[in-house]
C-alpha cells in the first residue's frame, strides 16, 4: 500500500512549525516559517508564507499533496468556516482532507485526554480553552494585544519596556531593564523608542521577544522583573480560573507556549495560583502543538493513534528533536 502522509501545522503569533509523519508514526520532515497569522499579517502574506513552508516540505518529503493536514492558527478562536479554510489554503495546500482551527485546538489535541481537560497558550499571545464533559468547547482571553493577551510574551515584553522608561525617568523603581531595553533595542537614548514604536512600528514579535530579557534578569534578583513575571502569570491564572470554576478539581490542564517553556518561575506561579484552587493537575504538554494537529488528521482519516503509533512518534521526532 501506498505510504499516506499527514501534514500538522502549528501557526503560532510568530512563527509556523509545519511536520509531516506517516500513518505509522514515523517522522517525515519538518520545517520552521514565517507567521501564517492573517490577521496580523495580511491573508496575501499569510498565504505566501503557508505556500512557502509547504514547497519546502515537499522537497524534502518528496511530496506534493497529503492524506490529511490540520492547521492550527493563532488567528482563530474556534473551527475555520468553509468560506476562512478556502481562502487561506486553496491552491496552497493539496490534501485529501484539510481542516483549521485555532492553536488552542491543536494543543488540546496534543492533550490526549480522554474527558474533560483544558489547554492554556502564554507565547506572543495568551488564551485558555477548556472541554466540557458533553464535548463542548469554551474559551478565555485571546483578545490580543491591543486588548488582551494579559500574561503573554507581549504584555510581559511591553510592562519591561515601559517599567524601563519608568525606571529613567525616576518615577518607578531603578531596575537593569532600562540597560537591557538599550541594548535589546539598539539604541543609545531612551527617547529613541518614541521613533521605533510610533514612525517605524516595532513588531510584536519584537516585543515578546523582549520577555526573555525579562526572564533572564528575574532569575538575578532584579524586583522590577520577578515582579513583571509574577503579575503576568497571576493575571493570566485569573482569566483560566474564570473559565473552568465549574469543572471538577481533578481537570487536566495543558500548558504551552514560549512562556511556559522556558520560563520556571513563571509557570511556578502560575502553578501555585491554580493550586491554591485545588487544580493540581497542570503541566507542559507531553506532545506538541504541531503533534495535536497530526492527531487530528489522523483522526479525519480513521487511522487509529494506538500505543505504537505513539513509541514511533516519541522515538522518531520528540526524543530525536526537530531536524
Amino acid at each position: 500500500m501506498e505510504r499516506q502522509l499527514f501534514l500538522g501545522v502549528d501557526g503560532g503569533g510568530s512563527k509556523t512549525t509545519a511536520v509531516v509523519f506517516d500513518e505509522t508514526g514515523n517522522f517525515v520532515c519538518s520545517y520552521v516559517g514565517e507567521s501564517i497569522n492573517y490577521y496580523s499579517i495580511g491573508l496575501d502574506s499569510a498565504r505566501a508564507n503557508m505556500a512557502q513552508i509547504v514547497a519546502e516540505i515537499g522537497k524534502t518529503a518528496g511530496c506534493e499533496s497529503f492524506r490529511g493536514a490540520v492547521i492550527g492558527m493563532s488567528a482563530l478562536g474556534e473551527k475555520a468556516t468553509d468560506e476562512e479554510l478556502e481562502a487561506f489554503a486553496s491552491g496552497v495546500i493539496e490534501a485529501e482532507n484539510i481542516y483549521m482551527d485555532s492553536d488552542l485546538y491543536i494543543a488540546m489535541q496534543a492533550l490526549n485526554a480522554r474527558n474533560e481537560c483544558a489547554v492554556v497558550i502564554s507565547g506572543t499571545g495568551s488564551m485558555v480553552t477548556a472541554r466540557k464533559a458533553d464535548g463542548e468547547m469554551i474559551h478565555a482571553g485571546g483578545w490580543g494585544h491591543i486588548l488582551g493577551d494579559e500574561g503573554s510574551g507581549y504584555c510581559i515584553g511591553l510592562d519591561a519596556i515601559k517599567a524601563a522608561i519608568a525606571s529613567y525617568e525616576g518615577y518607578g523603581e531603578k531596575t537593569e531593564l532600562y540597560e537591557e531595553c538599550l541594548s535589546f533595542f539598539e539604541i543609545d537614548n531612551i527617547y529613541d523608542l518614541i521613533g521605533l514604536f510610533y514612525d517605524k512600528g516595532v513588531s510584536r514579535k519584537k516585543v515578546a521577544a523582549f520577555a526573555v530579557n525579562v526572564r533572564v534578569l528575574a532569575a538575578t534578583d532584579d524586583k522590577v522583573s520577578y515582579e513583571i513575571l509574577e503579575s503576568g502569570a497571576k493575571k493570566l491564572s485569573k482569566t483560566v480560573l474564570s473559565l473552568i470554576k465549574d469543572f471538577p478539581k481533578e481537570l487536566p490542564i495543558g500548558l504551552w507556549g514560549g512562556i511556559f517553556q522556558h520560563s520556571q518561575l513563571y509557570t511556578g506561579i502560575f502553578r501555585q495560583e491554580l493550586a491554591k484552587e485545588g487544580f493540581e493537575d497542570v503541566k507542559l504538554l507531553n506532545f506538541t502543538p504541531e503533534i495535536g494537529a497530526v492527531f487530528a488528521a489522523y483522526r479525519f482519516a480513521g487511522v487509529e493513534i494506538n500505543e505504537a503509533v505513539l513509541e514511533n512518534i516519541t522515538n522518531s521526532y520528540l526524543r530525536k528533536g526537530r531536524e
